[in-house]
């Protein structure tokens, strides 16, 4: 994707801006026995604030949206003003789309209104109100010389006011991401926090055959990149807190190991990690640390700190117990994992600088494949219920967990947005495994994306800016 200028104007005041990313995860596919554990671009983008509204006006809507499964506010999204064509009507198509998976919003139907003006003077509030809108989206697109630029603006009805305003401008590949960026800032006006749209997914699939390869994603299902052809095992994808790179468990030299590759160029080395077969990764949020998971040689496993080029850092855990699935904390101070040190598969806390772990689950038999929130307060992860396996969430400190699905088939590998308010993960409830979207409390629940194939171990990188 071709990056984008980027400048930030507030009414007459012009700044220029440059955006970095951040977030951690990674994944061990469950197994069925209860200890038969089988392991399983970031770009610049360019935006131009049209306009600064006064923070007491935006707070007339914000606040009143707390969360997916609150109510969900009617916004009409109108079509770009100046055509704009293919790129117009993917711009709009793609928004719609984001705003109804966020679960905050009823986006009116298209057909029941035509066409928005470009600023509040153009608005017709009364009109607009009359056909059940509390929001508005309008907006304009021009072209020209293989450039696109588009201004959209959002407008709360009721207070018949302006809430805020960008201009992107790239090239007509980057309208997908426009809209995604735009999306981001409606939930941040809104709710007071940027949405998870302009970020992308990795995950493990068997869409080009029968091996089990790594793909990437926007999250809308566009841009699908195959990253490893190598005809063989791939798991647990983990993405570096730039979102930039991802490491990876695969068995392409016949023994399971560390590799780390670039998203942008498919560039790919192998992280040494010292004695093991290596299952699994997670990158801490500072990126200078890497938690990994070594198999021993009595079928146990040890949870270990290497640096990204393989230095040795420490070892978290001791004993002869199966210890796998390592998730860093916000801060990077604790990691959360699974262990069958007590005889079956639990949930445990620990520092990254040693101690007695902490027991996290008490409820069931088997709960695994923790990951803990980038926000720091609550820990997803997969617990058996009846037979099968369902998606769980539960505070960071402890408590009851609250379970966020109770479909039939198996529902595993869940993974945080970067705003913490939603998880992917990866379900069979329709037969084969595919990638769903849920928000954290389980309210709405829907497919992402439809595969030929199976679709497993999902990892939702941070925000691409």
């Amino acid at each position: 994707m071709t990056p984008l200028a980027a400048e930030e104007e507030a009414m007459s005041e012009v700044t220029r801006a440059t955006i970095t990313a951040s977030p951690t995860r990674r994944r061990w596919r469950v197994g069925v026995a209860p200890l038969g554990w089988r392991v399983g671009v970031a770009l610049l983008l360019g935006w131009t604030a049209l306009v600064a509204a006064p923070h007491a006006a935006r707070a007339q809507v914000r606040g009143l949206i707390t969360g997916p499964g609150e109510t969900a506010f009617p916004i009409a999204v109108t079509d770009l003003q100046g055509g704009g064509g293919e790129a117009g009507r993917l711009f709009g198509a793609t928004l719609t789309r984001n705003l109804d998976l966020s679960g905050l919003f009823r986006v009116l139907d298209p057909g029941s209104f035509n066409g928005g003006g470009g600023g509040p003077e153009d608005v017709d509030f009364g009109s607009w109100a009359s056909m059940g809108a509390r929001l508005l989206v309008t907006g304009r697109i021009s072209s020209g010389g293989g450039d696109v630029t588009v201004e959209a603006r959002l407008f709360d009805v009721a207070e018949r006011r302006q809430l805020g305003g960008k201009r992107y401008s790239g090239s007509s590949r980057d309208v997908r991401r426009m809209a995604n960026r735009f999306a981001d800032e409606i939930l941040l006006q809104l709710t007071g926090e940027a949405g998870p749209f302009d970020s992308r997914v990795a995950f493990i699939s068997t869409r080009s055959g029968r091996f089990k390869e790594l793909y990437v994603m926007n999250l809308d299902g566009s841009d699908l990149r195959q990253l490893t052809r190598n005809q063989t095992i791939n798991l647990s994808p983990s993405w570096a807190p730039d979102a930039r790179s991802l490491v990876f468990t695969s068995f392409k030299d016949g023994r399971p190991k560390l590799y780390e590759m670039d998203v942008t160029t498919g560039r790919e080395r192998l992280i040494p990690t010292g004695p093991g077969m290596v299952m699994g990764a997670s990158f801490s949020p500072d990126g200078r640390e890497i938690a990994v998971t070594r198999g021993g040689g009595k079928g146990d496993s040890e949870i270990a700190l290497v640096t990204p080029d393989g230095g040795a850092i420490s070892r978290l855990t001791e004993g002869q117990a199966i210890n796998v699935s390592p998730s860093f904390s916000p801060n990077g101070s604790q990691i959360v994992f699974c262990s069958g040190r007590t005889g079956s598969p639990q949930i445990y806390v620990m520092g990254t600088g040693g101690g007695q772990p902490r027991r996290l689950t008490s409820r069931g038999s088997y709960n695994t494949q923790p990951v803990w929130s980038p926000k720091g307060d609550k820990i997803a992860y997969t617990g058996r219920v009846d037979g099968r396996f369902q998606i769980f969430v539960v505070g960071a400190d402890g408590g009851e967990p609250t379970q966020i699905t109770s479909s039939r088939g198996d529902n595993v590998d869940p993974t945080w947005s970067p705003d913490g308010r939603y998880l992917i993960f990866s379900s069979t409830r329709a037969g084969k495994a595919q990638l769903y979207f849920s928000d954290a409390r389980g309210v709405r629940q829907r497919q992402l994306i439809t595969s030929p194939g199976s679709d497993s171990s999902p990892a939702w990188s941070s925000r691409l800016e």
